[in-house]
């Protein structure tokens, strides 16, 4: 039986990685170093997945599962040297934790078999190759490092954290929606695999990345940091919104159009993507925050990322992210609405001086400060393009 080590059994790693490993027939070997996690992983051999959607549910238990501490990295290292495909799903800011133990383990399985190992990155961080790779380069050979596959991937599947009298009766248990499809980078793989049904490997990939980041996260932002101002808990509550709902649907079109313009895809099958994220945004039993979706502002305002990133895409389309505008001053608001220079502040978070996005958010964020309604927010979000736009007959 091939082996898939993923590194990180949290939302991610149970509530989807774990899922189409198992399917695909692999034994499934965790690392990670939540100790209740790995010893429950070790003693059941299995973890209940819930597949949800609004008013219905299915469990399905995923099997052929163990796991090993993170802490101990020379057993990290060596479930990493005799696998047969690589995934991390850590999270962005914890990612250089667990390089050490996977530079370890490459360099065990140069030297034993000398087979090539491919590294699927599930990770909500543009350029996520080129960041693993800066950490890895300088730790390994030439021929060691031609030997890794940095391959990124696009997790489109929404897996929130389990509530907490949900984990008190089962620290395992995941709650995911339906998606599992898993785009990834076919340019990047050492070694052909072929044998994961819900792996689809895509050539060129960066459009599927920017497409995730630009339109799935930023209206997931968008409608999180706009959920907050109104007083919703849930992601669902706020996508119900018609006032949020229309800011929502409006800011996602306007990155779809500038990342059909800017890869030459069909405008339409990229809406219609947009639109069954709307509509997944409202899946009730997934129980999703508003509270996690919008965590982390600064990270989620920054220069690449998907507020930001977004507005300059759009700008550099030759278009006005006017509704992006609003979900970035929402995003100012919620991180620190008594900010005393908010144009220095929403500068030095968003990396960036750009004169129409700044001022357009600065505004925003001034009718955030004096509780104005959505409804005014799309008005006024109107007026600014009705200026910029010329008129079509």
């Amino acid at each position: 039986m091939k082996k898939a080590v993923i590194i990180g059994a949290g939302n991610i790693g149970r509530g989807f990685i774990g899922q189409i490993m198992y399917e695909a027939g692999y034994e499934i070997c965790y690392i990670d170093v939540v100790e209740t996690v790995v010893n429950a992983l070790n003693e059941r051999h299995e973890y209940p997945l819930e597949i949800v959607s609004s008013g219905n549910s299915k469990r399905m238990m995923i099997g052929n599962v163990r796991a090993v501490n993170g802490n101990d990295h020379e057993a990290a290292a060596r479930e990493i040297a005799g696998c047969d495909i690589c995934v991390t799903c850590v999270g962005a800011k914890a990612i250089k934790f667990v390089m050490p133990y996977f530079i370890k383990g490459v360099k065990i399985r140069h030297a034993e078999s000398g087979r090539p190992i491919n590294l699927l990155i599930c990770e909500n961080l543009m350029d996520a190759d080129k960041y693993i790779h800066s950490i890895i380069e300088p730790e390994l050979t030439e021929e060691e490092l031609s030997s890794v596959g940095l391959v990124e991937t696009s997790v489109g599947r929404m897996v929130p954290v389990p509530d907490k009298d949900l984990l008190a009766k089962d620290p395992l248990i995941v709650r995911a929606e339906a998606y599992s499809v898993l785009p990834c980078d076919k340019a990047a793989f050492k070694e052909e695999v072929n044998d994961i049904p819900s792996l689809i490997p895509i050539e060129p990939f960066r459009f599927v990345i920017e497409r995730k980041l630009y339109i799935h996260n930023m209206g997931h932002a968008v409608c999180a940091y706009l959920g907050k101002y109104m007083g919703y808990k849930y992601i669902y509550e706020a996508i119900a919104n018609p006032y949020i709902r229309l800011i929502v649907r409006e800011a996602m079109t306007s990155s779809a159009v500038a990342l059909s313009k800017k890869y030459d895809k069909p405008l339409p099958d990229i809406l219609l993507h947009t639109e069954d994220l709307i509509r997944r945004f409202g899946n009730s039993s997934l129980g999703d925050t508003c509270e996690r979706v919008g965590n982390d502002v600064p990270r989620k305002l920054a220069r690449e990322d998907r507020l930001t990133g977004a507005a300059m895409e759009v700008l550099s389309s030759g278009g006005h992210p006017v509704f992006i505008s609003v979900g970035a001053a929402a995003a100012l608001y919620d991180y620190n609405p008594d900010a005393e220079d908010p144009k220095e502040e929403f500068e030095k978070l968003c990396g960036t001086d750009e004169k129409e996005y700044i001022d357009t958010a600065l505004l925003f964020f001034d009718m955030f400060k004096k509780h104005i309604s959505p409804s005014e927010i799309i008005k006024e979000s109107d007026r600014i393009l009705s200026e910029k736009y010329p008129r079509v007959i």
